[in-house]
């Protein structure tokens, strides 16, 4: 038992090699025809830095996949932030960019923050059952008195495709939510989560790609 635990967290290990994962999508089943070509990339954060480092990531990402995508930070002389944008403002937004050929506008943020326990620390939670009662007293007491506590952060992100289709107001495309788990240096985690949203894009065969 105990060799079959110590595999099973080898394995775990191994798979979580990535920072970001998806862990929940929704697919728009009423546009199942919707390819985009020429994409707007948002990425919703108060952060310049971050924000121009994240966006010019995914725009590379998806150009090397042949789909023509631009920076908002680029294209717009102040930040784009949904908080500060009047209706009257979005739809005049829209139809420049319906004019510029733009077919889909690609929103990204951070949700929200929670704490997870590492593998290390639920496989000591596990083995510890098979110990002695005064061992397991123990254990516990100290996990109680946070001597023994061993979590990361997890950053809970959302990312959403919209169509910019004529006659329609906005069509949500795709929605995915995507966990960065305990992230490195800023540029691997972005590196990884650009890679998973281009992957989840592919998979649901929402790009054009050449």
């Amino acid at each position: 038992m105990q060799k079959l635990l110590t595999i099973s967290v080898f394995v775990l290990l191994l798979s979580g090699c990535s920072s970001s994962r998806l862990v929940d999508e929704y697919v728009n089943s009423e546009s199942p025809n919707f390819r985009a070509n020429k994409i707007l990339v948002v990425g919703l954060t108060p952060d310049g830095g971050l924000q121009r480092q994240f966006e010019y990531s995914l725009v590379q990402a998806l150009e090397e996949e042949s789909v023509i995508a631009i920076k908002s930070v680029d294209y717009f002389e102040s930040t784009f932030n949904e908080n500060n944008q009047s209706e009257e403002n979005l739809e005049n937004i829209e139809k420049e960019l319906l004019k510029a050929g733009f077919d889909a506008v690609l929103f990204s943020k951070v949700t929200g923050q929670e704490s997870k326990v590492t593998i290390v620390q639920s496989y000591r939670n596990i083995t510890k059952s098979f110990e002695s009662f005064s061992d397991y007293y123990s254990e516990n007491r100290a996990v109680y008195d946070n001597q023994h506590n061993e979590d990361y952060p997890v950053y809970n992100t959302e990312t959403s495709l919209y169509c910019l289709c004529p006659g329609k107001e906005r069509d949500l495309i795709w929605r995915g939510k995507i966990d960065i788990l305990n992230p490195p240096e800023a540029a691997s985690t972005i590196r990884d989560y650009v890679k998973t949203i281009v992957l989840t894009l592919k998979k649901n065969k929402l790009l054009i790609l050449n």
